[in-house]
């Protein structure tokens, strides 16, 4: 049977069309986003996240800085939410705590307070832990650890950039006070984020 030169187009074109790829799922939350409605509450959900972990602290006798569990949950947002989700997450529990709302560890409120520039740098931390998750670092171990490691470490930039200069230390005395007692406690947050991550990576591909 002949080929018209119709349908000989039309099978060109169709031929020459490459097929659309399927929307791929770069963070864990791109499973559950799409809609304005979602993305509000995967935002909202980052949010309260935010605010649970930063709860859970520690003081210390001898820093005006707890340990505290935030940095954990400003490595978890980014990661599973992405750096722009989970950039807005940090946004909604700084605001918050600025604000009054008792968010922040202990009884800190507003912004002016040694340890406000860890939660400074906590944008940091979504945002590098964010981008790495976004390019499938946390789909394995031994691209989750130097991601996790490099995402807390970044919270130091500006926690000791704020802190030094509001309590009048020396550089030396800050990185005794605001550095040298949380080493240990970031290196198991980065174990729990790299043993946790590329598992919930294999179960939600």
């Amino acid at each position: 049977m002949a080929v018209g030169p119709v349908e000989r187009l039309s099978m060109t074109t169709m031929t020459a069309t490459p097929a659309l790829p399927a929307r791929r799922n770069r963070v864990l939350a791109d499973r559950l986003g799409g809609s304005l409605v979602r993305e509000i509450a995967l935002v909202v959900g980052g949010t309260l996240a935010m605010i649970a972990l930063a709860r859970i602290s520690v003081p210390l006798p001898f820093t005006p800085i707890p340990v505290s569990l935030g940095t954990l949950g400003a490595l978890s947002v980014g990661t599973v939410l992405g750096a722009r989700r989970g950039l807005i997450s940090v946004l909604g529990y700084a605001a918050l705590g600025v604000a009054g709302a008792p968010v922040f560890t202990g009884s800190n409120v507003g912004w002016a307070f040694a340890s406000f520039g860890y939660i400074l740098g906590y944008f940091l931390v979504a945002a590098i832990a964010g981008l790495a998750a976004e390019r499938g670092a946390d789909r394995r171990i031994i691209t989750m650890a130097p991601t996790a490691l490099v995402s807390l470490a970044s919270v130091y930039i500006a926690g000791l950039a704020w802190m030094i200069p509001f309590t009048h230390m020396t550089f030396t005395d800050g990185l005794l006070k605001g550095f040298v007692p949380f080493i240990i406690g970031d290196l198991v947050k980065a174990a729990v984020a790299t043993g946790l991550f590329p598992v919930l990576r294999s179960f939600f591909r």
